[in-house]
């Protein structure tokens, strides 16, 4: 009957925010992870090649850095720059996730690989609206359980519907608000931050924070991303900003470099954004990630951080 009516409350994503991946292809292309809800499948041999190997960067991030190819692009400019650079690096970024994932990502997989920079580049899951629990609840929940008895009985609608009233009842009594929370509140999205770039600097490696740019202006919202993960279309430009300017608050605070590409992008005029950016204003075109590779090596070799990312120091 639940099946019937089309229930579904799976505490494995059966889709992510932002609707990709979708149902088939998270089942063909990812399985599950207890600590991280989601991986690649070939993310465990692609973890373990590098570990103990040093790799120059660590590009952490969602599917804007999975599939981005910036970290390509840079690796290029460096290389005709310097032929004879030792520059590497591996990119972990996974689409969907959160800065919650990165969190536990940079603590069991990023540091037994001993890089010397890593690259932080959240914020588009993050504020998307979550279907009524939060990935650190989530997180929580799984790692009460074995993988095998998450992968086994996480598809029976009865124990979705038991996990489902769990949830409920645990909520506040008190809590009159009926929007669907964040996935990563703000607060929660700022210590993340701030735990990935203490364990970072804790373990020698320089964290590098990157703001999340995008091509939407007010008014102009692509109307199917009321349908997905918004509470209200006319939420997305704000609520994205703030993310954004707490990445900017904790660079500051903390003395992290900050490349902004937010603030990058923003500069250029429309026609030019219309070349970087795909249709959703999110995820970019060959000709931005090319871009953002160039305003990182410019940021770089402007704040002396070039020599020692290509192994001169």
């Amino acid at each position: 009957m639940l099946r019937l009516i089309s229930f579904e409350f799976a505490l494995y994503p059966t889709k992510v925010q932002f609707g990709w991946p979708d149902p088939v292809t998270l089942r063909n292309l990812y399985h599950f992870d207890s600590e991280l809800l989601w991986v690649p499948k070939d993310y465990s041999t692609r973890i373990a090649n590098w570990k103990g190997k040093r790799p120059t960067v660590v590009f952490m991030g969602d599917s804007n850095t999975e599939f981005g190819r910036y970290d390509e692009f840079l690796k290029s400019i460096i290389y005709e720059q310097n032929p004879n650079s030792a520059f590497t690096f591996v990119n972990v970024g996974v689409a969907g996730w959160s800065s919650y994932q990165g969190l536990q990502q940079l603590k069991r997989d990023v540091l037994p690989m001993l890089p010397r920079f890593v690259t932080i580049y959240y914020g588009w899951n993050d504020h998307w609206t979550s279907f009524g629990i939060e990935d650190k609840e989530m997180g929580k929940y799984n790692l009460e359980y074995s993988t095998l008895q998450l992968e086994v009985f996480s598809d029976v609608r009865v124990i979705q519907l038991f996990n489902k009233a769990i949830f409920v009842l645990e909520r506040s009594a008190t809590e009159q608000d009926e929007q669907k929370p964040e996935r990563v509140s703000l607060a929660d999205f700022s210590s993340n931050l701030l735990k990935m770039i203490r364990i970072a600097r804790d373990n020698g490696i320089i964290p590098l924070l990157l703001t999340a740019p995008s091509s939407h202006k007010k008014g102009q919202e692509p109307d199917y991303l009321a349908e997905r993960w918004l509470n209200d279309l006319n939420e997305l430009v704000p609520i994205h900003k703030k993310y954004v300017q707490t990445v900017r608050d904790i660079s500051s605070k903390e003395d992290v470099p900050l490349i902004d590409l937010f603030a990058e992008f923003e500069r250029l005029t429309q026609e030019e954004l219309e070349k970087f950016f795909q249709k959703d204003g999110i995820h970019l075109t060959d000709k931005g990630n090319k871009k953002i590779a160039e305003f990182i090596y410019k940021y770089l070799v402007r704040n002396d951080l070039y020599n020692r990312l290509t192994g001169k120091e």
